[in-house]
């Protein structure tokens, strides 16, 4: 049976609604990912992990688990300058968030896990998650990021350019893509970018956005203008792409799994 939500009738979501199960909205975006990589960047990455993690939890421990349909349309604001980079104000988002979860929690969903591979979806994803959380105190919600978040034991091993690889269309996002769709991976016409940020590393990290040490939101980077991307990409291989996405599914498969046992 398929784990897509969008695939299922509406009597095989009754069916999976009456058993052990979890449902996964993943959140991506429709923005700029340099001169190599497509729009649809954190939108692939989004949707292969929740997929790929959903079905080996169908296969291996017998729970239903069924993914919505990406949201493609997110906050892109960063990047706005650049053609094709359409998106959501803020405030709209996390309304837009709202209104799918509790769409969720009408129809009788439970374990409902919210998939976010775009970094500055992050803070719209933990707003919405406990706006309903509040109005809704029985819920099981969780928000889960997949940037700089699950596959983090193996992540720091592969980056062949440092932290600083961790950046928007650098090292970690192109090997990814690699190894998802090589197709619409083109490092012929990379177009190498910089970094140039209003804070010591000491309060941002080498990446210019690590929010472990103190600073969760400045605005002031720039660098990238010309490039759209933060660094080199080149460095990205298939081989540290598939290590990386298979520890972030696996992870996620951890997460679901406990979820939704620990609701029994």
């Amino acid at each position: 049976m398929t784990v897509r939500l969008d695939e299922m009738t509406w009597f095989e979501v009754k069916e999976a609604l009456s058993k052990p199960h979890a449902v996964i909205l993943p959140l991506g975006s429709t923005e700029q990912h340099g001169a190599h990589l497509p729009l649809k960047t954190d939108s692939l990455h989004a949707t292969y992990i929740a997929e790929h993690a959903a079905q080996q939890v169908v296969n291996k421990h017998n729970i239903c688990v069924m993914v919505a349909p990406t949201l493609d349309y997110t906050d892109v604001s960063v990047h706005k300058m650049f053609p094709g980079t359409i998106g959501l104000k803020v405030d709209t988002l996390i309304r837009v968030i709202v209104d799918i979860l509790e769409c969720f929690i009408d129809q009788g969903f439970s374990n409902i896990i919210v998939l976010n591979s775009h970094l500055h979806n992050n803070c719209c994803m933990e707003a919405a998650v406990r706006t309903v959380a509040y109005q809704h105190p029985q819920a099981k919600l969780f928000a889960v990021s997949s940037v700089r978040g699950l596959g983090s034991a193996v992540a720091p091993g592969l980056l062949k350019g440092g932290t600083a690889g961790i950046g928007h269309a650098l090292e970690i996002e192109t090997s990814g893509a690699i190894f998802m769709e090589p197709e619409h991976v083109h490092l012929d016409r990379v177009i190498k970018g910089s970094r140039k940020i209003p804070l010591a590393e000491k309060y941002v990290g080498a990446s210019g956005e690590d929010t472990g040490y103190g600073i969760i939101y400045y605005t002031g980077i720039t660098g990238f203008e010309e490039s759209g991307i933060h660094g080199d990409p080149t460095l990205a291989s298939r081989e540290a792409g598939e290590k990386l996405i298979t520890a972030i599914v696996n992870d996620l498969v951890d997460i679901v799994v406990q979820a939704v046992k620990s609701a029994k």
